[in-house]
């Protein structure tokens, strides 16, 4: 064997030394420890054959099953891999998506957020919850894996781009990083908050041509996240022990009628 970056100690380790070994000397040979040896012949070797026609969905659940060993892959990594898979210019829109500026200001994420993939998984959940209506029959994130699926099939970009830049370019010009944190006696603070990013950002998304058709559309949008968060109606998203498929039948719905004026 030859040693590598993360194995340096196999270098010139054997099973057994032999004159048959090329290029290292009998007396440089380093035999494996018969517990290895053992080891290597109990385990098995796991072979998964993908033939050429199989579709997309199939080599995304074998991708699935593939990652269970080393460093784990989150769940936005894996819908970048099957976006890629099912339509690459279309996951090359979406990391454009989620490089626009005024939406990195409002996620305000950190290095370590980003790379972890939370800019790809917010600008993904925005285009899902926005154009694809969910009815509690999946989990959250297979719903979320689902159609993201459905829409890069669909390869609909233009309304897409246009409905996400407007919508957080408004939040910028409106409060900018404070856009999704709470507000308490009319001042932002805190961390940034799912359940607001689902009711500000999808409920102006979804109502984003009459928002922009307004001439006080800024201050509109100011003013209406301002009373969001007076609403009665917001504590029960934030209830100890809701399930995220509770949640989202309650936010989406909420942030839609909330900003349809």
């Amino acid at each position: 064997m030859v040693g590598t970056k993360y194995l340096p100690s196999l270098d010139k380790v054997v099973w057994e030394p032999s004159e048959h070994v090329a290029d290292v000397p009998v007396a440089e040979q380093i035999a494996l420890l018969p517990s290895l040896q053992l080891a290597i012949r109990r385990s098995r070797l796991t072979v998964e054959i993908l033939k050429r026609p199989s579709d997309n969905t199939t080599k995304y659940e074998l991708f699935q099953r593939l990652n269970a060993g080393g460093t784990t892959a989150n769940a936005q990594e894996l819908r970048n891999c099957i976006m890629i898979m099912v339509n690459a210019p279309y996951a090359h829109f979406v990391r454009e998506l989620a490089s626009y500026q005024p939406f990195l200001t409002a996620l305000d994420a950190s290095e370590d957020q980003i790379e972890k993939q939370r800019d790809m998984e917010y600008a993904t959940r925005f285009l899902v919850h926005t154009y694809v209506n969910y009815d509690g029959r999946l989990d959250v994130e297979e719903f979320i894996d689902e159609s993201i699926v459905t829409l890069a099939s669909a390869a609909e970009t233009r309304i897409a781009g246009q409905t996400f830049r407007s919508t957080f370019e408004l939040l910028n010009d409106a409060f900018g990083k404070d856009a999704f944190r709470r507000f308490t006696n009319g001042r932002p603070g805190g961390r940034v908050i799912l359940v607001a990013f689902e009711c500000i950002a999808i409920g102006i998304a979804r109502n984003i041509e009459a928002i922009m058709a307004r001439d006080d559309r800024i201050e509109w949008v100011r003013g209406r996240i301002r009373q969001l968060w007076e609403s009665p109606g917001l504590a029960g998203f934030f209830a100890a022990g809701l399930r995220g498929t509770v949640r989202i039948q309650r936010t989406i719905p909420f942030g839609t009628q909330w900003f349809a004026g």
